[in-house]
């Protein structure tokens, strides 16, 4: 029998061992609680997360099976919250997606090998690359994890980099810190060196032909890592690398001086200003001038001591990529990569991107039979009127008069008064010119899909209705959302504001009945795939066009009614089907309903097989006898009801 004694060596193995079998249950709470959410973060199989083998106590990956090894634990022993453990969880698996996506590139093996070399020797080098690494690392968990971009605010203002005033480190570092504090909280403009922060400015203030800024583009998510390197060496780096040749010279002038001090201060006890050939060099501290980054060795280490991402040391990263063999992968070009990397941004595979870029081409070569015009550009004639009427009044000079607010002709003035002439037109008058025409502070349009059955059929002319419907409804989601970002751009010049927002619905029978696109102002790349994926499934039995009608009656806002009726909202419903209606009484009353609000609500029926749309959705309804002219159909119902926005 044994017995045991209080604080003894027996109680301190069980201690530990129960405090080891309750770490490894936390552990594996860890990786089944959130086994789901992994699984759709990733988005694809080829990177999947396991738990740490024992005694690990850090992350590991294994580039050839994409499998990143890793434990939470690493961070809750520095301090971190279990959210924020969570969030520097999902940072590293970002890194290993990016080495993975990097050596897929062609010369990609070749450019990391590069760029590792240069790093390694350069202390400050592999401290501005980690910097600006993680502004993209953590945008690409927020941009996939929205829900993480509060906790990584917090995660970077009370544990990363609680200070706000950088001004007392030296510029270089405050170059960096500056840019990826505020790239984390962009509320909260750092204190820097005025030098600095007009560098900062600088490059911020560059933009490319779309309007993106350089800073923000250098850092997406979704360009090609290789690409993200050639930025950072290219534009980046140079700015850093001037701050640093500033900071080491300054550096070594006060080494220099303090040097020179001693100096002068034993010549002086000595009482001779002179010293002999035989004495030695004045003795001191001096740095080894051949290498400036020892100035700030303390810097530098104290920043990666603090940097979570040594929870991936480098020496593992390393043996991963020389034991990575890349079985059966085909090596991608950059537009390759940029393609898998903006899909996997949006949350849509690349094939499907590919089909639906691919079908757009096709939409934007539609043409209007009876202007000969592109159907597309006729929407953006219409868009570009409707900013051009509210963009803020200007002052408009009238012609030179004989009276007026400013003397443009003084030379003739003069002459004219010379010859008696009293009242010479030498005056300009500046009026403000402003519209009075009252305008819409919101357009909502809503199209509506028939998925039955009859919509896979051709019309006379072999055009099939269901792909028609589909030109018709993509090109109406792309013109609007175009539309969208044209009024974004203008913004800051509009008087009266525009905000556009978009629906899809689709009927068929109850199985089809469904919301495809939310109503929001958001028209997404993954949302316009959806709409145009599910309007394939044309299998509905029947054409249940009223439990759309009602579904979309029964979600409207009680605030949009009201800004409806003081003249504020405009909200158009498009239906568009190909034959008659499973209950033509039940969507009349819905009708009555939804345009007794102020809500316009157009039928359009495709093929001569959609006639009864006439009689079921008077007075709004239109019939495209040939389904080719849907487009065209749908684009002349938009550019009416735009008139009089």
């Amino acid at each position: 029998m044994k017995i045991r004694i209080e604080g003894s060596s027996e109680d301190q193995k069980d201690s530990a061992v129960k405090e080891k079998d309750k770490g490894t249950e936390q552990l594996l709470d860890f990786f089944q609680t959130n086994r789901d959410f992994f699984e759709t973060y990733a988005g694809d199989s080829s990177i999947k997360v396991k738990k740490a083998p024992e005694g690990l106590n850090s992350f590991a990956v294994d580039l050839d099976k994409g499998d990143l090894y890793g434990d939470p634990r690493f961070f809750t022993e520095k301090g971190y919250s279990e959210s924020k453990a969570f969030f520097a969880f999902l940072h590293e698996f970002e890194h290993v997606r990016e080495l993975k996506d990097l050596l897929a590139e062609r010369g990609g093996l070749a450019l990391w090998k590069k760029h590792r070399a240069r790093v390694v020797k350069a202390a400050r080098l592999k401290l501005f690359d980690n910097v600006w690494d993680d502004v993209r690392m953590n945008r690409s968990v927020v941009s996939r994890a929205p829900s993480q971009s509060e906790v990584r605010g917090k995660l970077y203002k009370e544990n990363l980099f609680p200070e706000s005033d950088l001004i007392n480190l030296p510029k270089h570092l405050q170059f960096a810190y500056a840019l990826l504090r505020e790239s984390m909280l962009p509320d909260e403009q750092c204190n820097i060196d005025p030098a600095v922060r007009a560098e900062i400015n600088k490059l911020k203030a560059v933009k490319n032909k779309n309007g993106a800024g350089l800073l923000d583009y250098a850092s997406r998510p979704d360009i090609p890592p290789s690409l993200r390197i050639k930025l950072q060496q290219q534009i980046l780096e140079p700015v850093y690398e001037k701050f640093f040749k500033e900071d080491a010279e300054q550096e070594k002038n006060k080494n220099q001086k303090g040097e020179q001090s001693e100096s002068d201060q034993r010549d002086g006890q000595d009482g001779d200003s002179e010293q002999p050939e035989s004495d030695p060099q004045p003795k001191g501290p001096k740095r080894d001038e051949k290498n400036p980054e020892d100035y700030f060795k303390e810097h530098y280490k104290k920043f990666f001591e603090n940097n979570p991402d040594q929870a991936l040391p480098q020496d593992v990263i390393d043996k991963a990529v020389k034991d990575y063999k890349g079985k059966g992968e085909q090596l991608k070009n950059e537009k390759e990569m940029f393609e898998e990397a903006y899909a996997r941004q949006e949350g849509v595979s690349v094939e499907d991107l590919h089909n639906y870029q691919n079908f757009w081409r096709q939409i934007e070569n539609i043409s209007n039979p009876e202007t000969n015009e592109l159907v597309i550009e006729e929407l953006r004639k219409i868009f570009r009127k409707i900013i051009s009427e509210r963009i803020k009044p200007s002052l408009k000079p009238k012609l030179p008069s004989a009276e007026g607010d400013i003397l443009i002709r003084p030379a003739e003035a003069v002459a004219a008064v010379k010859t008696g002439n009293l009242e010479p037109e030498v005056w300009q008058t500046i009026e403000v010119k402003k519209s009075v025409k009252k305008h819409f502070g919101e357009f909502d349009v809503t199209v509506v899909g028939d998925r039955s059955g009859s919509m896979d059929e051709s019309d006379d002319e072999g055009n099939v209705k269901m792909i028609e419907q589909k030109k018709a409804m993509v090109l109406i989601l792309e013109a609007l959302r175009e539309f969208s970002k044209d009024l974004d751009d203008a913004r800051g010049h509009l008087e009266e504001d525009l905000n556009v927002r978009t629906e899809a619905w689709s009927f068929g029978s109850e199985k089809e009945l469904g919301i495809l696109k939310p109503l929001s102002s958001d028209l997404t790349e993954k949302q316009r795939v959806a709409v145009y994926k599910a309007l394939d499934d044309t299998s509905g039995e029947n054409t249940c066009d009223f439990l759309a009608l009602e579904g979309i009656e029964n979600n409207l806002d009680p605030g949009d009614i009201d800004r409806i009726t003081q003249g504020k909202l405009k909200k158009i419903v498009i239906v568009l089907s190909d034959g008659l209606s499973s209950d033509p009484d039940r969507v009349q009353a819905v009708l009555r309903r939804l345009r007794g609000k102020g809500i316009v609500v157009v039928g359009v029926g495709i093929t001569k097989g959609g006639e009864s749309i006439r009689q079921t959705y008077a007075p709004d309804a239109q019939v495209s006898e040939k389904s080719e002219r849907l487009s065209g159909v749908l684009t002349d119902i938009l550019k009416e009801h735009l008139q009089d926005l």
